[in-house]
């Protein structure tokens, strides 16, 4: 794939899905800020993925606090000079029937999974439309598309994920900056056979990387406004039988 003397910042960099992110695009030569709550994960995880030749730096960001975001954007715009590759890959997810979610919980899973994308975003968006390029790639959820009982907090901020990558989208088409989502469903550590999907096991944190990469390349050029499922076929309906 195509990426041409580019720059990426990830969130949640330190994660499952984010550390193989981060890998794959070292691997193409893209220049990577790898960014977590933790800065003793962010560094391990750039640490465990840095080389020669390989440009990667670790940064602490928390996703629910605008000085953090801002504190950290600049840090980053000041050593590598910009940022052509955006993906807001931080976020988290905590079981709670809807009778037993407080307000507390609502506005935090929220401010967290939600805002947290809008506040990333706004820190980078306007140094893209300077450059007159950009790749925003967000995470959503099949949560986010269908629900998922138990999870009704989490899903109405994945569900305003979708729906913020397809309005930016609209409005950022013409300035060569795409806007893509990217929505996983069953992934874990280990794959392993489950009924729960038509494919038949669960995913990787790797899968989800490699779709994220081709969206982070050039070769994306004629994609905005769309969100990706990737999840084995398991919104397609309940695996009843076997073909």
């Amino acid at each position: 794939m195509k990426f041409e003397n580019r720059t990426a910042v990830v969130t949640g960099g330190a994660g499952e899905i984010g550390k193989a992110l981060c890998r794959k695009l070292c691997e193409q030569g893209v220049a990577v800020a790898l960014t977590d709550l933790s800065p003793e994960r962010a560094e391990e995880a750039a640490s465990s993925i840095r080389r020669e030749g390989i440009r990667i730096r670790a940064y602490e960001m928390n996703v629910e606090s605008t000085g953090s975001v801002r504190s950290a954007a600049e840090k980053i715009l000041a050593d590598f000079g910009r940022v052509d590759i955006l993906v807001n890959n931080a976020g988290v997810w905590r079981q709670s029937p809807f009778e037993a979610t407080d307000e507390e919980k609502w506005i935090r899973t929220l401010n967290l999974n939600l805002t947290g994308t809008f506040r990333v975003t706004q820190a980078f968006l306007k140094q893209m439309m300077e450059h007159e390029y950009g790749r925003i790639i967000n995470l959503g959820s099949i949560a986010g598309e269908v629900g998922l009982p138990g999870y009704c907090d989490y899903a109405a901020a994945k569900a305003g994920v979708i729906m913020m990558t397809k309005t930016l989208a609209m409005e950022m088409a013409k300035k060569n900056i795409t806007v893509n989502c990217v929505s996983p469903g069953m992934v874990g550590p280990v794959r392993r056979e489950t009924k729960g999907t038509w494919i038949g096991r669960t995913g990787s944190g790797e899968e989800i990387a490699n779709l994220i990469v081709f969206l982070a390349s050039d070769d994306s050029s004629f994609i905005t406004g769309v969100d990706y499922t990737i999840d084995g076929g398991r919104i397609l309906g309940p695996r009843f039988c076997d073909f």
